[in-house]
C-alpha cells in the first residue's frame, strides 16, 4: 500500500518521552488524528488538540527511522503527543483514520512551470507567509 517502514511501538517509545507516548495513544484512542496522507515516505496527519484549528504533522520515514516536525509549541525533548498520535495511526491496520495515498511532493510540483509555482504561492496567504520565512531564513 505504501512507502512507508513497518513503525512499532518501540520504534515510537524509542523517540519520545514515557508521558509523549501515553498521552499520545490517549489522543489516538479518542480520534483525534482528523486526517493522514501518505506521500511516498512521508506522513502528513492533521491532529486536534488544544487549539481550534488542528496541529499539523509531518513525518519523514528513512528504512531504519524517521524524523518529525508539528506546529504544536512542545519542547520537552522527544517528539509530542501528536507526532504519537498519527504515528499509531499509520502503524494499526485497523485505524479508524482513513489514510489517504498520494503522489509525492515532488512528482506534484515538477511539472509546474515557474510561473504556475507563483500562481499556486500568491493564491495561499499562508503558505506566502512560509515560504516568505523560508526564504529569509527565519523557522517556519
Amino acid at each position: 500500500m505504501t512507502n512507508l517502514p513497518h513503525i512499532t511501538a518501540d520504534d515510537i517509545r524509542a523517540q519520545v518521552t514515557g508521558q509523549s507516548y501515553d498521552r499520545g495513544v490517549d489522543y489516538y484512542h479518542a480520534g483525534t488524528v482528523e486526517s493522514a496522507t501518505i506521500r511516498g515516505n512521508q506522513l502528513f496527519a492533521a491532529v486536534q488538540g488544544s487549539e481550534w484549528d488542528p496541529y499539523r504533522v509531518g513525518i519523514t520515514f528513512s528504512e531504519a527511522d524517521f524524523t518529525a516536525a508539528c506546529t504544536c509549541p512542545y519542547d520537552w525533548g522527544g517528539y509530542c503527543k501528536h507526532v504519537v498520535a498519527a504515528l499509531l495511526t499509520v502503524s494499526d491496520d485497523n485505524s479508524p483514520t482513513p489514510i489517504a495515498v498520494k503522489p509525492p511532493v515532488a512528482d506534484l510540483l515538477d511539472g509546474l512551470d515557474a510561473d504556475e509555482l507563483r500562481a499556486l504561492v500568491e493564491a495561499a496567504p499562508s503558505l506566502l507567509d512560509m515560504v516568505d520565512a523560508f526564504c529569509s531564513g527565519e523557522p517556519t
